[in-house]
């Protein structure tokens, strides 16, 4: 209820009520459809057959992941916690909190019984423990880069870095160099 001295403005606003529900109305039923159009369009693109194209972009980099992870091997955050001795209740806990403070990171790999759970690409530690290098990476690409991207960063071949050298090869040999190269890679790009 809305209450107005002015006889007048009171008559206007009566006589705009039946326009504003039916403004209401349209407004809200456009928003319903454009919501129902946005959820169609969702389930359809779910329910497509990949093409064959899509088919093998994901095979090829499923297989790049999977060298990633042959080539350099990888820790689960229960060997990370072991081989630290860490007596916290949960195995988890140690590398949870290396993540969490940006000093590593952790990709998505099937376990053996096909379920996801995150292992850690072991070149980012010397005995087990975080290389600080890879924190300084991790911050140059701030949130841009998903996990799977960093992994592919650090063992591929970059043109900073001299000889075109993976940076993987040089975290340990020259920090300072793959910093820069981090550095550089992130101010050019968005991926």
């Amino acid at each position: 209820m809305i209450g107005v001295k002015d006889e007048a403005v009171s008559r206007v606003l009566e006589g705009m009520m039946p326009l504003l529900g039916r403004l209401l109305l349209e407004k809200t039923a456009n928003v319903r459809e454009r919501r129902l159009e946005e959820m169609l369009g969702f389930m359809a693109a779910q329910m497509l057959a990949p093409s064959a194209v899509d088919i093998q972009m994901a095979q090829r980099l499923a297989a790049r992941h999977a060298a990633v992870l042959n080539e350099f091997d990888y820790f689960s955050a229960e060997q990370l916690a072991d081989a630290n001795r860490s007596i916290a209740a949960s195995r988890s806990t140690l590398a949870d909190n290396w993540r969490k403070r940006r000093q590593v990171f952790a990709v998505p790999h099937p376990d053996k019984s096909a379920r996801e759970r995150d292992v850690y690409p072991a070149f980012q530690f010397a005995d087990h423990k975080p290389i600080k290098a890879v924190q300084s990476v991790l911050a140059a690409f701030g949130e841009r880069k998903a996990p799977w991207k960093l992994a592919l960063w650090f063992t591929s071949n970059n043109g900073w870095l001299p000889g075109s050298a993976r940076p993987v090869v040089m975290l340990l040999s020259d920090p300072e160099a793959v910093i820069g190269a981090a550095r550089h890679d992130a101010a050019g790009s968005a991926a």
